[in-house]
């Protein structure tokens, strides 16, 4: 995953003069992205552990993903909703980090917790787009806007990945069983798809940005 996130952000990077706020955030969290699978890499073959560090960028991700839901949903209540919600989670990281699931462990709790939160965000804001009546009024498909692109390469990576995070402490354990080693092959193997995915959605989006340019 690592080779083609870095990848990712070539095109990301020659084409960034034609961003605007919403798309400069998703920059920032391809950035991120890459940032993690090279630090992951790094740590897990000189410590040989990274499960803190992937904590620490999971938090990170929720702050970069929420000021893109900021920015792109219109309800004041809903944006309001969003900014409370950062403190919310931030606390679950502390509590999960320090006392639960300790920095050695994967704190499952509050990656669970923070990545059902921002399923609940994309659909907002899938539903957001299917009722903008603006939108309807100027014949424009969702499907021309590069941020409906954006959400949906976020939305199938959560979902993907939400199983895992909400078991990977059973992985943990010193001898897992064979239903648990299966778990996680599953999982894992749909989390590796949804990257991939995530990734040309994201290039989708960014072809949405150039034509609309153009």
């Amino acid at each position: 995953m690592m080779g083609i996130e870095v990848l990712l952000l070539i095109p990301f990077t020659l084409n960034y003069k034609l961003f605007n706020k919403e798309q400069r955030i998703i920059y920032l969290y391809a950035i991120h992205s890459a940032a993690l699978s090279i630090g992951a890499e790094v740590l897990a073959r000189i410590f040989r552990h990274n499960l803190a560090w992937h904590a620490v960028m999971f938090l990170v991700a929720f702050y970069l993903l929420s000021w893109f839901f900021i920015t792109v949903i219109k309800k004041p209540l809903t944006r309001k909703i969003i900014a409370w919600m950062v403190p919310v989670v931030t606390l679950a990281f502390i509590i999960d980090f320090f006392w639960i699931s300790g920095p050695r462990g994967f704190s499952s709790i509050f990656v669970s917790f923070r990545t059902f939160v921002l399923i609940v965000y994309g659909i907002l804001f899938f539903i957001q787009l299917v009722r903008d009546n603006s939108l309807i009024e100027r014949s424009i498909y969702i499907t021309s806007i590069p941020e409906f692109w954006f959400n949906s390469g976020v939305f199938v990576y959560q979902c993907c990945n939400f199983i895992l995070y909400l078991s990977f402490n059973f992985l943990l354990r010193d001898e897992p069983g064979p239903e648990i080693i299966n778990l996680f092959r599953i999982t894992q193997g749909l989390g590796w798809i949804a990257g991939i995915i995530q990734v040309i959605v994201f290039y989708i989006g960014l072809q949405k940005i150039k034509r609309a340019r153009s």
